[in-house]
């Protein structure tokens, strides 16, 4: 009799959390899916409450990375990811034997990561997700030597000098790019997404901003683990930066 597993699907986009709903439905002999969460907040608290055997976690969260949801969980549970990433990140899937449904999610696919699943709870195999966690983080985070990014600006879309870009600013739905100049140009891209994409002189402050540290003129201590960085733009512009961020803050500018 096949054990049966505790499962937990999240994935921002209903359509696709539909689909794996389908698809897991014929293996309800196998997988019971206990609850589905749509950001990776949500997603922290209901796995943690909930103590699935298994998570379908997508890598692109709205408010996160599948893998900053892993790292705030206060237990191991088998993950096998569900992705649309392109192809260096699905070679280190592979290199690492690591479970992953490429997306559009197909039947055959799944039911090969249900068979590994069922793989690595018998006897004594290591859990390859937790067992080579920070190789996999590392390995999918890059950092790309990029000069230039794409902006929207009136009807069209121009390329912007990363050089002369002084933050980024997450506000609604909407992300926005504030220049040396005092342009204020909309971005097609999460502050999740430009973290993989800018070089490391871009660094993540809090939930809401990703700063250059080129041009931050003066750090000053706030409170409660927090500092005020100010800019040197016209209007030197002062962030805040977020609790949670305090170790990248104190890494990145030694405070």
């Amino acid at each position: 009799m096949n054990h049966l597993f505790k499962a937990v699907i999240v994935d921002d986009e209903p359509p696709a959390r539909r689909l794996l709903h389908e698809l897991l439905a014929e293996h309800r002999s196998l997988i019971d899916v206990a609850g589905e969460a749509d950001n990776g907040n949500a997603a922290i608290l209901l796995i943690n409450n909930l103590q699935p055997d298994v998570i379908f976690l997508d890598i692109q969260l709205p408010d996160m990375l599948g893998f900053d949801v892993l790292k705030e969980l206060s237990y191991k549970p088998f993950v096998i990811f569900t992705t649309a990433y392109d192809e260096y990140a699905v070679k280190a899937f592979d290199s690492l034997s690591i479970d992953y449904l490429l997306k559009p999610l197909k039947e055959d696919k799944l039911l090969k990561a249900l068979n590994k699943l069922q793989y690595f709870t018998t006897g004594n195999h290591i859990n390859p997700v937790w067992n080579n966690f920070e190789s996999l983080f590392n390995g999918l985070r890059p950092r790309k030597e990029i000069k230039t990014l794409s902006v929207k600006k009136g009807t069209k879309f121009t390329l912007v000098q990363l050089a002369d870009i002084v933050y980024f600013e997450a506000y609604d739905k909407y992300t926005f790019v504030h220049t040396i100049n005092g342009q204020k140009l909309f971005c097609d891209h999460m502050l999740a997404v430009l973290e993989e994409k800018l070089p490391e002189d871009f660094i993540r402050v809090q939930k809401s901003y990703i700063v250059n540290r080129q041009k931050i003129t003066e750090i000053h201590k706030y409170s409660n683990n927090r500092y005020t960085l100010v800019l040197n733009n016209k209007d030197f512009t002062r962030i805040v930066t977020g609790p949670s961020y305090l170790g990248v803050v104190k890494e990145a500018f030694e405070v």
